[in-house]
């Protein structure tokens, strides 16, 4: 089956819309003969970058990956974590790194480190029921 995929070119100073190229891939081609009269086939692609306003249409029988169209880097939850095992929690940053979670019981939903948070609950907290770090 095709697929339609967008590469955004760069705007110039008289753009009023970003300029694109449509880029259809995998495609199994196909003609038409629109009639006796004409011998010459007409493809589907005839006029369509004028119709729907891009810079041209480029089309392809095997798979073309755009480099700026790859999304891997946010598969397994965003940039830091692209790897399926998660982040690398052993790296030598990783010490340096401060998880916090938002007290409940404080009004302005304070910003409390993990590894305080209990203590926290308990100091400032303490006839609220015991909350899990």
């Amino acid at each position: 089956m095709a697929r339609l995929q967008i590469l955004e070119l760069p705007q110039g100073s008289s753009d009023d819309r970003p300029p694109f190229v449509l880029i259809v891939d995998q495609y199994l081609a196909r003609r038409y003969i629109t009639g006796l009269d004409q011998p010459e086939p007409v493809s589907e692609f005839d006029g369509i970058a004028e119709k729907i306003g891009a810079r041209a249409v480029l089309v392809f029988e095997e798979a073309v990956d755009i480099p700026a169209n790859d999304t891997s880097a946010y598969a397994v939850g965003g940039l830091l974590s692209a790897s399926p095992e998660g982040p690398d929690f052993a790296s030598p940053i990783a010490g340096n790194i401060e998880v916090r979670k938002p007290c409940p019981y404080c009004g302005d939903q304070q910003l409390i480190p993990t590894r305080q948070f209990r203590e926290h609950v308990a100091r400032l907290h303490p006839d609220e029921p015991e909350a899990d770090a």
